[in-house]
């Protein structure tokens, strides 16, 4: 790709809206930190997650859905593979089924061979079977779609190829696992993988073409850990909660996968219904953001020497369902998409990390963004 400084916006539909959704590109004025959207594609797939940049143009993204193209029930969603060339066009170069339901996330392991992909199931969608134990007793089994993390091997020229392997966490005291979010960690060849349904964090590492558990790291009941945000200069990562106002700081080796729990940060100044979507953090390391879309609030918190966030700001993010959030390349602008509201507001990014709303973006059904 040229160096034309573009964004890309994925959408997400699960009311049955009928506006335009899919992939957006959007061109960047970096003074001013607007965006023009001026080509759209795929609009029925349902882009919950940020698209994940590879090499020379590429970009892969997952299609969240429960049923294959022509199915009425089951079989999952879609990982897809697309270029982008130098005015911002998009070419789709490979579609694959993504082997389980409402594939979450997505991203290149260190070596850029091998996408892993996992997936978020369902809490409502179960079935009921009956069977014998051991003492010839009727009793009930209750079964969820398989919470997969699923490694792909990635070709040459960039296409998705074959499901090599995955690596599935099983239901825990009729809790089902939901895997929501899957990273690669800077400077290292793990993956960390948030799990929702069992208040856990994962680290994997691929080796030679396989998935290898490395460490499970629970946390606090009731807390549904969703995204993660790494730290750049110290082996930390920040995961927000859907169910708890709290932003979680873990140390994690790099060469082991082992993680700990260091500190919990409250993220509101006041107690409302929070309900955490999305966590970046500056380039500098100095200031982390989340956004809580019940409250619609950003929470702003500095880190201190330690890496260890505190909270400094809450203010509106602007609009309602408050989901993905992204700083630009320079660091000078906040991009949080409000979904509900069909509006991506931007923040300019103050000396002292706090926001200052700047403007508001039309856009419809905006759920994750991305800088390329």
């Amino acid at each position: 790709m040229t160096k034309a400084n573009f964004a890309i916006v994925g959408s997400w539909d699960w009311d049955g809206s009928d506006t335009k959704k899919g992939i957006n590109i959007c061109r960047v004025n970096e003074k001013t930190g607007n965006l023009s959207a001026f080509r759209n594609y795929l609009p029925e797939v349902k882009c919950a997650s940020t698209p994940e940049p590879g090499k020379d143009g590429m970009v892969y993204f997952a299609d969240e859905r429960k049923e294959l193209k022509g199915r009425k029930t089951g079989g999952g969603g879609y990982v897809l593979a697309a270029r982008l060339d130098e005015k911002g066009r998009m070419e789709i170069v490979s579609e694959e089924q993504s082997m389980a339901v409402t594939p979450s996330c997505c991203c290149l392991d260190a070596s850029g061979k091998y996408l892993v992909a996992v997936h978020h199931t369902s809490t409502r969608d179960s079935a009921t079977k009956l069977k014998k134990n051991s003492k010839g007793k009727v009793i009930q089994e209750i079964i969820y779609d398989d919470a997969a993390v699923v490694l792909f091997e990635i070709g040459e020229d960039g296409r998705i190829g074959k499901a090599v392997d995955f690596h599935c966490h099983k239901p825990e005291n009729g809790r089902p696992s939901l895997l929501h979010s899957v990273y690669r960690l800077p400077g290292s060849s793990l993956l960390i993988v948030c799990d929702k349904g069992l208040d856990k964090v994962y680290s994997y590492a691929v080796s030679r073409g396989r998935l290898v558990l490395k460490d499970t790291l629970s946390v606090p009941e009731g807390s549904d850990p969703r995204y993660a945000a790494f730290n750049p200069g110290k082996n930390l990562f920040y995961v927000d909660n859907e169910q708890r106002s709290k932003l979680y700081t873990i140390s994690v080796q790099k060469k082991t996968g082992k993680m700990k729990l260091l500190a919990e940060t409250e993220l509101m100044d006041q107690p409302l219904i929070g309900m955490a979507s999305d966590v970046v953090i500056t380039p500098d390391g100095k200031y982390v953001y989340t956004v809580l879309r019940m409250a619609d609030m950003i929470s702003v918190c500095s880190l201190d020497a330690k890496g260890i966030p505190h909270l400094v700001q809450c203010i509106p993010a602007g609009g309602s369902n408050a989901r993905g959030m992204a700083i630009s390349k320079d660091g000078v602008f906040l991009y949080v998409c409000n979904t509900e509201s069909d509006v991506i507001t931007v923040f300019r990014i103050q000396k002292d990390g706090r926001l200052k709303k700047s403007r508001d973006i039309p856009l419809s059904r905006p759920a994750n963004i991305r800088f390329l």
